[in-house]
């Protein structure tokens, strides 16, 4: 029978897997990343689209076609066929801007595509703690449901002597009763965050091989110093660079481009000949000056917004920080005090039952060591989720 039963345990740490393991399965062929993935591939085809000039005008024109004999191209000189070739070409520095202005817009989607895996990381963590939670949640009340159904049996044996018992009865009765919703309740939403983690690994999760341990938290000074590192706040001054190179390209626009346009013309009766023209689009009613100004001051409105993201962000490190420093200390004050009082307390009940003391009372404290046992598992997975919360602000995977 033991055999079996190590059996089935190393079966199930096999299928245990850790949540970084889920992580990293995720970040592979999450549809969501896979979306970002092709358009960063489209961008390399922009960028190399960004160097080529625009498109020539080509031409064919018929010139001087008389009504009374169309057919006729011998009359006079100025009847001739030509062909013509247009071709403007970019002011100095403009194709270096336009490729400086699609790399910035490249890397505003490779920000984009880094927040979107950490924010899935972040997810399958607080996802996965919940999960932990509910199943150590779970295994406690079912521990309480054993003890509730013996402690009901205890009670009825001492029916017959103490007056008191049928009372403790069914306060034990109703205690089974509290656990048995509980239990319920937990799976309920036990199979609903399961489904959500099975979404965000896009696979079958049989179990979560972590446990709901922690740790002494990190300084203030180390998650602020990463602060940087969050991809949300990087991509906030990739678009402030691209503000900055769509100004450039703007101010260059105020410079014309010039064009050749070249002709070949044949004559049926005469000599063929050709033309060049050389010209550009005079800037006459001062829309490229208005283009820049507006570009200005989105990069100026670029830069006001990176800036307040920054500080935003340092307040939310701040607030995380927070609440994970509060959640070790209740964890501890449970932990360290509470449990350990509720404990003898505990024992005292026992040893005041066994002198023929009030079962009541016993039901009572029974009732507050589950709740506090409870409330010790949750306030260990708020801190890993506030944890979890943290590293997503630092750009942690």
């Amino acid at each position: 029978m033991h055999i079996i039963l190590y059996l089935i345990l190393a079966l199930a740490m096999l299928q245990a897997q850790s949540i970084d393991t889920l992580i990293k399965q995720s970040l592979k062929k999450h549809p969501s990343l896979q979306s970002i993935e092709h358009r960063l591939s489209a961008m390399n085809e922009r960028i190399e689209a960004s160097q080529n000039f625009s498109n020539p005008d080509i031409s064919f024109t018929v010139n001087n076609i008389p009504f009374n004999d169309p057919s006729n191209r011998s009359l006079e000189p100025m009847q001739y066929e030509a062909v013509n070739f247009k071709q403007k070409f970019p002011w100095f520095g403009k194709l270096d801007a336009r490729k400086t202005y699609t790399l910035a817009q490249k890397d505003v989607i490779m920000d984009s595509y880094d927040a979107a895996k950490v924010k899935l990381a972040e997810e399958i963590r607080m996802t996965a703690y919940t999960v932990k939670e509910l199943e150590s949640r779970i295994a406690i009340v079912n521990k309480y449901k054993s003890v509730a159904n013996q402690n009901i049996k205890l009670y009825t044996s001492y029916a017959s002597t103490q007056t008191k018992s049928h009372t403790s009865s069914m306060s034990a009765s109703l205690l089974l009763s509290k656990i048995k919703i509980r239990a319920q309740r937990y799976n309920t939403v036990l199979k609903s965050q399961k489904a959500r983690l099975n979404y965000l690994i896009q696979g079958k999760i049989h179990s979560v091989s972590d446990v709901l341990h922690i740790t002494a938290p990190k300084s203030l000074g180390f998650y602020l110093s990463k602060l940087e590192n969050n991809p949300a706040y990087r991509m906030k001054i990739s678009q402030q660079n691209v503000a900055s190179a769509n100004k450039t390209i703007q101010e260059l626009s105020t410079n014309p481009d010039p064009y050749v346009k070249m002709g070949y013309f044949h004559r049926a009766a005469f000599e063929d000949y050709t033309s060049i023209t050389v010209g550009f689009v005079y800037p006459l009613y001062g829309t490229e000056e208005l283009n820049t100004e507006s570009a200005r001051k989105e990069m100026l409105s670029a830069q006001s917004a990176s800036l307040d993201y920054r500080s935003s962000l340092h307040s939310d490190i701040e607030i995380m920080y927070a609440k994970l420093t509060e959640a070790y200390q209740i964890y501890k004050i449970i932990k360290d005090e509470s449990l350990p009082q509720l404990e003898h307390m505990f024992e005292l009940s026992q040893s005041n039952i066994q002198r023929g003391g009030d079962l009541f009372a016993y039901t009572s404290l029974l009732e507050q060591k589950l709740s506090l046992e409870e409330e010790l598992i949750s306030i260990k997975a708020e801190y890993l989720r506030t944890g979890a919360k943290l590293k997503s602000l630092t750009g942690a995977l």
